[in-house]
């Protein structure tokens, strides 16, 4: 018993001492690491100055402010996290949100409507599209953007919300007392056949839910007629993009197997992976066109790159973004967190959108196969919807502009009145190459005004002038087009919208259907 008893001692001691050197090692090995050491700077700064510095200091403060200069030196797409962020981009990533189903833009009394579901609680109170939201409970929003206005809209389940609107043209001030509900994110908001007997399908988005999504508006719209279906188009035109596995699996829909949907290049092999199709082409080798512009960004560069690079589909339209990274997100123990630039994506051929992660600028996106630029991205359209004077008019007008049905292009009556309304709002429009001719001349206003530079200025601003006011004759059509999709949104919903105006007459679905015809 008492050798036994010495045994165990003795073999104690050899396991202390074991792991004595184990820790000694291992503190030795990571005071070894230079990016460790350098880690401890900062707090150990921040507790110097805590302790000594004479002033009141806010040590939270500080930290905060490391932080972000830490991610400033990084990707732009790679950053710091509000607990408020982190939960809203969770919310993001679950498909869902406690809300009252309204869609906004921004206004400068507040929020404007301008897509209401129908079961849903704001639907069902009788909030229409054109409302303007003034206030959300205590909370005034005139000048607070949409993005931060929804962080008062949205809320738990169940819970009560007060919102305040001004109903236009009478700018009566209506109260609406909601209970928030949980609703699911629409990332499909129209799918439907064109006179060509060509499905289109309008994609908002890749976040969470968008796969399941897609896949019922497959197994709805198009198994029951694939035989008299001739093409399809994808619209992804201002897609932000969304979840890389979501985005896999709808390529997987049009694939057959054994392609390879996106590579994934990261800093080691376990953030380096690559997605290949299985499932088999759903729609058996249908032809397909995918609308892209210079909005359609991240996931909807993978998914329309994808199908580009395998021979799968033409691009129609401008070229994308060109984000070619893969961030993800992670929670930092306090309730904030980090979305942090991870690794970069690639298609068939070995082909990166993002040649280097250091120049995150480097990429030029993905290049349409047949090129047609989108109005509303061109200035004067922007400046337009911008201002808000399209939806305006309008709602102004709508009785008027429905009263003539079916839709015509060239209506001289519409565009002739809302030039007036804008006219009489003090709307006066500056290209860039006026504003930068007015600048010049105004250099050089101390010249001598007969000197043929000053004179070749003045003639240039004027000119320059002159095309301005023409902008309104030369987009005539637009303007036409884009009050009768309003109007018919604001009466009928936004699948009658896309039905009657936006899939009959935007010149891209009308490109890439003359296309899509052609290659059969």
């Amino acid at each position: 018993m008492i050798g036994l008893r010495h045994s165990t001692a003795f073999w104690g001691v050899i396991l202390f001492l074991v792991i004595t050197i184990a820790i000694v090692l291992l503190g030795y090995y990571i005071m070894a690491d230079k990016d460790f050491r350098y880690s401890l700077r900062v707090p150990q700064v921040v507790d110097l100055i805590s302790r000594v510095y004479p002033e009141s200091f806010d040590t939270s403060r500080m930290m905060s402010y490391a932080r972000r200069e830490v991610f400033a030196r990084l990707d732009r797409y790679s950053g710091y996290l509000e607990p408020e962020e982190l939960d809203r981009i969770a919310e993001d990533f679950s498909g869902s949100y406690g809300g009252i189903g309204i869609t906004v833009i921004g206004h400068e009394r507040g929020l404007q409507i301008v897509s209401v579901r129908e079961n849903a609680p704001a639907g069902r109170a009788g909030i229409r599209i054109g409302d303007i939201i003034i206030q959300v409970d205590t909370v005034g929003l005139a000048g607070v953007g949409p993005y931060r206005s929804s962080y008062h809209l949205r809320g738990k389940e169940g819970t009560p919300v007060t919102v305040f609107i001004c109903r236009p043209p009478w700018h009566d001030t209506l109260d609406f007392n909601l209970t928030r509900e949980r609703l699911k994110f629409i990332h499909i908001p129209y799918a439907g056949l064109t006179g060509r007997e060509v499905l289109y399908i309008r994609i908002l988005d890749f976040e969470a839910g968008l796969y399941e999504e897609l896949l019922d508006v497959l197994d709805s719209a198009y198994l029951p007629r694939k035989d008299s279906i001739k093409a399809l188009i994808i619209d992804l035109r201002g897609n932000p993009g969304g979840l890389l596995n979501e985005t896999a699996r709808a390529c997987d829909l049009f694939l057959d197997e054994g392609h390879l949907i996106v590579g994934v290049k990261g800093k080691s092999r376990w953030r380096s992976f690559e997605h290949f199709s299985s499932r088999g082409d759903m729609t058996d080798g249908l032809p397909i066109a995918v609308l892209v512009d210079k909005a359609s960004a991240s996931a909807a560069e993978i998914f329309a790159g994808c199908l580009k690079y395998s021979n799968r589909a033409v691009l129609v339209g401008d070229t994308t973004f060109g984000k070619g990274l893969v961030q993800e997100y992670q929670a930092l123990g306090d309730g904030s967190g980090m979305r942090l630039t991870t690794s970069r994506y690639y298609f068939e051929g070995g082909i990166f959108l993002n040649p280097s992660i250091e120049e995150p600028d480097s990429s030029a996106g993905v290049p349409p196969d047949h090129f047609i630029k989108a109005m509303e991205m061109e200035s004067f359209p922007s400046f337009l919807e911008g201002f808000g004077y399209l939806r305006d008019f309008a709602l102004n007008n709508k009785e008027k502009i429905l009263s003539i049905s079916p839709f015509e292009e060239n209506l001289p009556e519409w565009v002739d009145g809302f030039v007036e309304y804008i006219g009489e709002k003090g709307f006066q429009y500056e290209s860039e190459l006026t504003k930068v001719a007015i600048d010049i001349k105004n250099m050089t206003s101390d010249w001598n005004s007969r000197s043929s530079v000053s004179s070749a200025i003045d003639r240039i601003v004027k000119q320059s002038k002159a095309e301005d006011s023409a902008q309104t004759d030369n987009y005539r059509d637009y303007i036409a087009r884009r009050l009768y999709q309003i109007s018919i949104e604001m009466e009928y919903g936004i699948s009658s919208a896309y039905r009657e105006v936006v899939v009959p007459y935007r010149p891209e679905i009308r490109l890439a259907e003359r296309v899509l015809m052609e290659s059969k």
